[in-house]
């Protein structure tokens, strides 16, 4: 199978650091995307499970990257992949609206998990203990043969605790607002300015006010009883 060009916008920081890992490891940058694109796209499309980005999200998602990228930098990143790869990934964009650089560089961030990352999500920061108790695979020994069961599946460890916490995929679950660029959906709900957000704000606001006019009334009677 020919490989094929592709491009992709991602914000100089988080490529740097990214390179910067890669390059510790030994691990060159494309190769390494280009199965892990192929990997992950199967998984980006099972977690979204059909569901669309909206015209508005979409135009949310794509606006908040662009303001990652910085003007006096090339934030352009040109990898060579498979074209089965491409045609997948150019199949799941567009069945699902998604800004496909937004999942190229959520891919990118799960695949550094830094502290932070996991922090949030819950995600023990170690391998072993209590996860193997979890029906996960032991890390074997022979360095080798852990490079082999990482490279099968990278993701896995995260994958699984996502999955048991958020009751979500990595794809889908709900990260830091800030971190809008990198999401493959939200709802309208989430996107300012929507009349979906807009009206989920006046339910909430609503809510609060019943439950502040419900204590409110209720305070009274307490007081009459204790002053029996």
């Amino acid at each position: 199978m020919g490989l094929q060009k592709i491009s992709f916008k991602v914000p100089p920081a988080l490529w740097r650091n990214f390179g910067a890992q890669a390059n510790s490891l030994f691990l060159s940058r494309a190769p390494f995307l280009n199965y892990m694109i192929a990997h992950e796209t199967p998984e980006l499309k099972a977690d979204l499970d059909g569901r669309q980005l909206s015209v508005r999200a979409k135009r949310h998602v794509s606006g908040m990257l662009k303001k990652q990228l910085a003007p006096s930098e090339n934030n352009s990143v040109n990898i060579e992949v498979e074209q089965s790869t491409a045609t997948a990934l150019n199949d799941v964009v567009r069945e699902c609206n998604l800004v496909r650089d937004a999942f190229l560089c959520r891919l990118i961030i799960f695949l550094r998990g830094s502290d932070t990352l996991l922090k949030y999500l819950g995600v023990p920061r170690v391998v072993g203990g209590g996860l193997l108790r979890d029906g996960l695979e032991p890390m074997p020994s022979s360095p080798l043969k852990a490079m082999e069961s990482v490279r099968d599946d990278p993701l896995s460890y995260i994958r699984h605790h996502v999955s048991e916490t958020w009751e979500s995929g990595i794809y889908t679950v709900p990260l830091p607002r800030t971190l809008d660029w990198a999401a493959c959906f939200l709802e309208d709900k989430d996107v300012p300015g929507t009349r979906a957000q807009k009206d989920d704000q006046r339910k909430t606001a609503e809510m609060f006010d019943l439950l502040e006019r419900d204590a409110f009334a209720k305070a009274p009677s307490i007081k009459r009883r204790r002053a029996k």
